[in-house]
C-alpha cells in the first residue's frame, strides 16, 4: 500500500523517458533514422549479393 507521501505520486524517470520520447518531435527524429538504417542494411545487402556473385566473396 502507499504512504500516502506526494513522492510516491511522482512519476519515475521511465515515465518521464517515454512521455519525453513520444512527443511529435522526437518520434520524427526515431523515424527518420530508422529509415536511414533501414536503407543502409539494403544497400550492404544489394553489395554482398553482388560480390558474391561476382565470385569475389566467398561466405
Amino acid at each position: 500500500m502507499r504512504s500516502g507521501n506526494p513522492e510516491d505520486d511522482r512519476p519515475n524517470m521511465v515515465d518521464l523517458f517515454f512521455a519525453e520520447l513520444g512527443k511529435p518531435h522526437n518520434l520524427a527524429r526515431i523515424i527518420k533514422w530508422a529509415w536511414f538504417i533501414s536503407l543502409l542494411v539494403l544497400v550492404l545487402g544489394y553489395i554482398i549479393i553482388i560480390l558474391n556473385l561476382a565470385g569475389k566473396l566467398n561466405i
